[in-house]
């Protein structure tokens, strides 16, 4: 419990290593949101499969998913991509010994080397999927992040009296935390004089409104969710307002329709 109150005050420590634990909180109290940003964020950090369906699970159970966006387009919950880049490099550094490796090679059992390649798992069609990837959403993907939440249809998680006592009791304790938090920012923030004047309003008229909302992760909502049409069609409006990553798109389309014809 020490460790969870210390990343409750300092999130930005969260590893991997804390990720069983979050688990068992969220699993106990599915309506603990200090918990469930924790989770998510550690999800993320882990590049977890299981990151979108939590997602959808917090956006099904959170009042106001425009905090929640907020969150998860955060700088602190993006996390920079170093650490990930040293660990790749040093795995790239790691020397094998190639006389080694062809050794253990020549010794392998010929019996079990046959079963292995007439295992009928090794032949089965492998099923596509398209959704393992955590999606990734930066400030300008609201648009993205609303579409993709209207395809969720979780059900609410039922509380238990112990539950809901429970997080009241802990919930309570970091609201008085973040209070006593926003009570020293405001007395120590400086007042901010209105603007002189007056104020003008110029309407913007947008001749087309999808392609300015078009980007690269909205198509891979549409992507990840199999809706194949839309994602195309957001593939081909992407080709032409990025001519230069056209080729790149063109492999996208081809993957899509590739997907449609085996599914």
């Amino acid at each position: 419990m020490e460790r969870l109150q210390h990343l409750f005050e300092n999130p930005q420590e969260v590893t991997g290593s804390d990720l069983s634990q979050l688990a068992q909180i969220v699993d106990e109290h599915p309506y603990f949101q200090a918990a469930r940003s924790l989770y998510l964020k550690c999800l993320k950090l882990e590049n977890s499969p299981q990151y979108n369906r939590e997602l959808q699970k917090t956006a099904a159970i959170t009042t106001d998913r425009s905090v929640l966006f907020d969150f998860i387009t955060s700088p602190e919950f993006i996390q920079d991509d170093t650490s990930k880049s040293i660990k790749q490099n040093q795995l790239n550094s790691i020397k094998v010994d190639a006389e080694l490796v062809r050794a253990k090679s020549e010794n392998l059992d010929e019996t079990g080397a046959y079963s292995k390649v007439n295992d009928p798992e090794l032949f089965k069609k492998k099923e596509n999927k398209v959704d393992e990837q955590p999606l990734d959403f930066s400030r300008n993907d609201v648009y993205s992040f609303s579409e993709w939440l209207k395809l969720t249809s979780l059900e609410p998680v039922e509380k238990t009296s112990a539950t809901q006592e429970s997080e009241i009791n802990i919930n309570e304790e970091l609201r008085k935390k973040k209070m006593a938090r926003i009570d020293r920012f405001l007395a120590d923030k400086p007042k901010i004089k209105p603007a002189k004047g007056k104020v003008e309003f110029v309407d913007i008229e947008i001749e087309n409104p999808a392609a300015p909302l078009m980007t690269e992760t909205l198509a891979g909502v549409y992507m990840a969710q199999k809706n194949y049409a839309k994602a195309i069609k957001s593939y081909e409006i992407l080709i032409l307002q990025h001519p230069e990553k056209s080729s790149f798109f063109a492999d996208q389309i081809q993957k899509i329709k590739d997907l449609q014809s085996n599914s």
